[in-house]
């Protein structure tokens, strides 16, 4: 089984401009929706504090336990995938995520999570203050 990867959240230095949940949005929907955004953010106001949602590619995933159709893949890059053709939207995934990180899409009639955008996550380049980043990995020397 290969490792996952995931995106570093680093909730505290969100600004909660949704720079990212627009960006995920258009890049996997083509439109821009809060709904069709596999990025979540819950803005708190009144405290200045915001929480991002996402998936974190748990190593033992317990949304791909809770899928009784096998629907929940991992791939060979380490990142677990929705196969649509096999997901028959019983919505078990979404209550067994341990981070709330998998949605019901309402305009596509479906459940969504982070796929990491084939290797480019497309929220973390949106991302202006830093709250989102990828692993570093370093270079093992000669």
């Amino acid at each position: 089984m290969p490792d996952t990867i995931h995106i570093i959240v680093k909730s505290q230095v969100c600004s909660g401009c949704l720079s990212c949940v627009t960006t995920c949005s258009m890049a996997n929907e083509s439109y821009v929706s809060l709904a069709a955004a596999r990025v979540r953010i819950e803005l708190h106001p009144f405290t200045a504090t915001n929480k991002i949602i996402i998936c974190r590619q748990c190593a033992k995933a317990p949304c791909k336990d809770a899928c009784p159709e096998e629907a929940i893949t991992l791939q060979e890059d380490g990142v677990w995938i929705i196969n649509y053709e096999r997901c028959n939207g019983c919505l078990k995934c979404i209550d067994a995520c341990p981070f709330n990180a998998i949605f019901w899409n309402q305009f596509a009639g479906r459940v969504i999570k982070c796929e990491m955008c084939a290797g480019s996550p497309q929220c973390v380049l949106a991302c202006p203050t830093g709250a989102l980043t990828l692993p570093v990995v370093k270079e093992q020397g000669l």
